[in-house]
């Protein structure tokens, strides 16, 4: 089982380094931290539990993604498309989502009380 779940994690890594696209991907509960994921498509991926604190989210494509429960201080989603991500329960003290696209003003609300900014 552990060789199962490194090699899903190496395979991940590896499409993240060659800057592929993980549409649809299962990334739940992977510590992606200070990674850049800067202008990867990322449309409908799960991306539940997962720590993305300081990561680089610019630019990408999140379309329907999955971040409920995600830790993102002070990652950046400046220029990230955003229409349909689901945040609940994300932690994102200090995000930055300037000029981000596709977000409601419910959801700007939601993000601006729990201490994101740039919206």
């Amino acid at each position: 089982m552990a060789d199962e779940k490194n090699g899903h994690l190496r395979r991940i890594l590896q499409k993240i380094e060659k800057h592929e696209s993980l549409a649809g991907a299962d990334l739940r509960n992977l510590y992606l931290s200070s990674m850049d994921l800067s202008n990867l498509d990322l449309r409908e991926a799960n991306l539940k539990e997962c720590r993305l604190s300081h990561g680089k989210l610019a630019a990408s494509d999140l379309t329907n993604a999955d971040l409920s429960d995600t830790m993102l201080i002070n990652a950046s989603f400046k220029n990230a498309n955003l229409v349909g991500t689901r945040f609940r329960g994300a932690v994102v003290v200090g995000a930055d989502f300037s000029e981000a696209k596709g977000l409601n003003t419910e959801l700007i609300r939601y993000l601006k009380a729990k201490g994101a900014r740039g919206l």
